[in-house]
């Protein structure tokens, strides 16, 4: 078992690593604020990430490091094993590096940006070990209010990071409209990482909204039965979701 010192409020924190539990059936839980924050990654880092904060139970009061076997791991999101020892190195680089941009509701300081994690560690026999950010703590754990929650064998056979963002989304919002969901085109490029990405909205719908949809249609407990297109003379600027649910949560 390996302990590791990490700085809090100034003073050391020894953290001791748990080894991490594949379960399908756990709950990822965030906060709606983070839910709808700017965020951008690969798929399988999404589901690495979020298989972390599954990790978190409701009654923790602090965060912990989780050891994670590559063979498990590549087992459990379903790909083969040698990519991820090949990709292992890349994936701590790149985590590492990922933040989330939230807004604050406070027009004088209106955003603040931090990262998912701060350790990443791969003992080069298999393991890999990860923490999430003290910044993020607040956002994953002791919430009674304002949150989202899924299982996480909603995400895991899907083939695309904006399906599983647009799943986000939708249960973020579950319970605020009856009948649709309605976003405009601009939340929905920030919401998607997609700002300078297919700037044509024909190829946007395309690679982003209709690939989302089929993958949710398919995957979930969603049944988005149509999407009206807004416009402002030709240009689309939002985007009204039809959706029923197949399933009692």
């Amino acid at each position: 078992m390996v302990r590791y010192d990490l700085k809090k409020g100034g003073v050391s924190v020894a953290v001791k690593n748990h080894p991490i539990v594949y379960n399908s059936e756990h709950y990822a839980v965030m906060a709606n604020d983070v839910i709808r924050g700017k965020q951008g990654m690969g798929l399988q880092e999404a589901k690495l990430l979020r298989l972390l904060i599954a990790q978190v139970a409701k009654d923790d009061k602090d965060l912990k490091a989780y050891t994670l076997k590559i063979s498990e791991l590549a087992e459990f999101l379903n790909i083969p094993k040698n990519n991820l020892y090949r990709d292992v190195r890349g994936i701590c680089d790149t985590l590492l590096q990922r933040v989330v941009r939230v807004g604050t509701g406070d027009p004088k300081k209106p955003w603040k940006i931090f990262q998912w994690i701060q350790l990443a560690e791969y003992d080069g026999m298999g393991k890999l070990t990860l923490m999430l950010s003290n910044q993020i703590m607040p956002f994953v754990i002791e919430l009674d209010k304002y949150f989202t929650q899924y299982k996480l064998e909603k995400i895991l056979e899907m083939n695309s990071y904006y399906a599983i963002r647009l799943y986000e989304l939708l249960k973020s919002d579950e319970y605020r409209y009856p009948d649709y969901y309605e976003y405009s085109m601009e939340f929905l490029r920030q919401f998607f990482d997609c700002e300078n990405k297919y700037p044509r909205f024909n190829n946007f719908k395309e690679r982003v909204i209709d690939i989302s949809v089929r993958e949710i249609n398919e995957k979930t407990e969603f049944k988005i039965r149509k999407i009206e297109y807004i416009k402002n003379g030709r240009a689309v600027v939002g985007l009204r979701f039809y959706v029923e649910y197949l399933e009692i949560k």
